[in-house]
């Protein structure tokens, strides 16, 4: 008789130590055999195979659901399947006896927040993040859950970064926000938290000032009450962190 034992575990939540054991159990006498597999994120083209195959339909009709399911799980295999299950207890996902086929809507599904866990996975990379998306995320972050575009645009000078719309829509590829027409917000409120919790305390009152003053400063800010508003509000919020 043998004993077969199945383990799973995630890279970045296992110390080196941990690691290295786990290395060093096939090189040991015996008859221990260690087979690692090693399971990355899934691509788009995974995804719309894996859907093309499950719902029975052809892959062009599926790419679309692909593009949104990749979005919202950033291709980690369990949360696709939690993502599956979820849209399809919540009838985003459905049969239909009418058509014989499975519908959905793009627009309705890409609505949807993100999954926390997802979320949580997609905050710990924050920090390899080009910087200047990363900015762009402390930017918004400041403004509060969403901002627009016009907004944003008023701020999109040198002393933030040299692009802050690209770098914004930059974010919006990485998963961390979503945008809807003119307004980006944050896929989840952790997300936002997160983005946040990267602005060193030390420098927070000095960001918050300089979105205030950059507000300020645009002759346009002056017929717009709710920017002035926004401005006031970050000279206050210095007074809090």
């Amino acid at each position: 008789g043998g004993l077969f034992l199945i383990g799973t575990y995630r890279d970045n939540e296992v110390d080196a130590s941990t690691l290295r054991q786990i290395q060093e159990m096939d090189n040991r006498a015996g008859n221990i055999k260690v087979t690692q597999l090693n399971i990355g994120a899934l691509s788009r083209q995974d995804i719309n195979m894996m859907l093309s195959f499950k719902l029975g339909m052809p892959i062009r009709y599926t790419k679309d659901l692909a593009v949104v399911i990749l979005t919202k799980t950033r291709g980690n295999p369990m949360f696709v399947l939690s993502f599956l299950r979820s849209i399809i207890s919540r009838d985003h996902l459905s049969y239909s006896m009418r058509s014989r086929s499975w519908e959905w809507d793009d627009w309705s599904l890409d609505l949807l927040s993100m999954a926390e866990d997802v979320a949580e996975f997609v905050a710990q990379g924050l920090g390899q993040l080009d910087k200047d998306v990363l900015v762009a995320c402390q930017i918004c972050a400041c403004l509060g859950f969403q901002v627009d575009t016009p907004t944003l645009e008023l701020m999109d000078i040198d002393q933030f970064v040299p692009d802050l719309i690209g770098a914004s829509d930059s974010a919006v590829k990485e998963g961390i926000l979503d945008k809807d027409g003119p307004t980006y917000s944050f896929s989840h409120d952790m997300l936002r938290e997160s983005a946040y919790a990267t602005i060193p305390v030390t420098e927070r009152n000095a960001l918050h000032k300089k979105i205030a003053e950059s507000l300020l400063q645009e002759p346009a800010v002056a017929d717009k009450t709710e920017l002035c508003t926004l401005a006031v509000d970050q000279i206050n919020i210095c007074k809090y962190v």
